[in-house]
């Protein structure tokens, strides 16, 4: 028991740490707002009681409670960690039954102690976020309980036995509990108003490192076995030691949920004056960006399409969130651009855009890499390397509003500059 204690005392500490440095990361690069929860079930209490006492001994019988718990929840940048700072409301306590002594007969020794907790969670998320799917978790957890009511009690089984009881607050049960928890969950994400919800279910065991004996107690003052048994022989030199099993099912909204998007003012029309133009002369307003397809067209129709750009945009180009991992499904449209791109013979430069959520320095470096990731991704598909370049802008040139979510995926981007010979030096 020693050594099992050591070692909870030792996750304990490098949890707290942990969890303080997930902390500051999740609010500094963190894309995700803050969620607020609620959770409710069952816990399964355990109570051992060492050198219950001379002459007394009994049966340990498991006893349950149900819990509710408030608390707050932020990911990091990449979705892979996440810390939920909560409030847990449970009774903490258990039964001994068929206790035997000069006074009592099959008598039930009951601690029935409620609590409120203060939890910090340090939440590791497995595999990767996805809006519909299931994604399991875990996570460890320091535990500081406050005892706020509840009861000790001893009572025969007997009809018309004897009853007596005493508050945890005039007995013999410490103010403060301190624990550890260790859990396995799995939750269902979900989006709704570009926010994201989710709905979990997690089994938490809850393991109590501190000593719930009270000072009382301990000096003699009030020892509640002792004084409603009568039993004058009776010494406590033991612990006693309170854990448990929690089934908890949690929810999981960000109050952006609850926000009315603003409706932009409609600008007033104005009236632009009109260039005079030659009669021989057209004027031809050059794009900023071209699609694959137009592209394509000019390259058959003969036209020359250095110095044009590429816009890949409408989730023709997919990563994993967080991630500069490409994913499958743009595939199909990297190996068209990528023909299409050899074909021209020209220098190509990838540029990786992102919208305006996040920090703008996580984003520069996730539209970094990006970009690399195309890069070579095209060299795979047999465009020289020393055709290539890469650079990252994050949110800093969007070509949609960041205020809609249309917008946003509009800025979520990846162009490819065809480059003028002039261009490459």
């Amino acid at each position: 028991m020693n050594i099992l204690k050591k070692v909870f005392c030792i996750l304990l500490l490098a949890t707290l740490t942990l969890s303080l440095r997930a902390q500051d990361s999740a609010l500094e690069s963190s894309t995700t707002d803050w969620t607020f929860g609620l959770g409710f079930g069952k816990r399964c209490n355990f109570m051992k009681i060492t050198e219950l006492a001379s002459g007394i001994d009994g049966d340990k019988e498991m006893r349950g409670g149900g819990l509710f718990s408030l608390f707050a929840y932020k990911e990091t940048a990449d979705g892979g960690k996440a810390i939920r700072p909560q409030i847990t409301f449970i009774s903490r306590g258990a039964k001994y039954a068929n206790l035997t002594s000069k006074s009592w007969t099959e008598a039930s020794y009951c601690v029935d102690a409620k609590y409120i907790d203060f939890r910090l969670p340090l939440i590791m998320n497995l595999g990767t976020y996805r809006s519909g799917g299931i994604q399991p978790y875990f996570y460890l957890a320091p535990i500081m309980g406050m005892a706020s009511g509840g009861e000790i009690s001893l009572t025969e089984a007997k009809e018309g036995g004897k009853s007596v009881s005493a508050d945890v607050s005039k007995s013999n049960l410490a103010s403060w509990y301190v624990g550890a928890g260790a859990a396995l969950g799995v939750k269902y994400n979900l989006e709704l108003n570009d926010a994201r919800l989710y709905l979990g279910f997690e089994c938490m065991y809850d393991y109590g490192i501190t000593n719930t004996y009270g000072k009382k107690e301990k000096d003699g003052d009030i020892n509640d076995i002792a004084n409603i048994v009568n039993y004058t022989d009776y010494s406590l030199d033991g612990k006693r030691k309170f854990s448990g099993l929690e089934f908890q099912v949690v929810v999981g909204v960000p109050l952006t949920v609850f926000k009315r998007k603003t409706k932009q003012p409609t600008p007033p029309p104005t009236v632009e004056e009109q260039p005079v133009v030659e009669a021989d002369t057209v004027a031809v307003e050059e794009k900023p960006c071209f699609d694959l397809d137009e592209i394509n067209e000019m390259i058959a129709n003969g036209e020359d399409v250095r110095g044009k750009t590429i816009c890949a945009v409408n989730n023709t180009i997919n990563f994993d969130f967080g991630s500069a991992k490409i994913k499958p499904e743009s595939y199909p449209y990297l190996d068209k651009l990528a023909l299409t791109l050899k074909s021209t013979g020209a220098n190509i430069k990838v540029n990786g855009h992102t919208d305006n959520k996040g920090t703008e320095a996580y984003n520069l470096k996730l539209s970094r890499d990006r970009a690399k990731s195309v890069v070579e991704y095209l060299e795979k598909q047999g465009i020289e390397r020393d055709k290539l370049s890469s650079e990252g802008f994050g949110p800093n040139r969007p070509i949609s509003d960041n205020a809609t979510e249309e917008g946003r995926a509009m800025n979520r981007r990846v162009e490819f500059e065809i480059l003028r010979e002039t261009d490459n030096n």
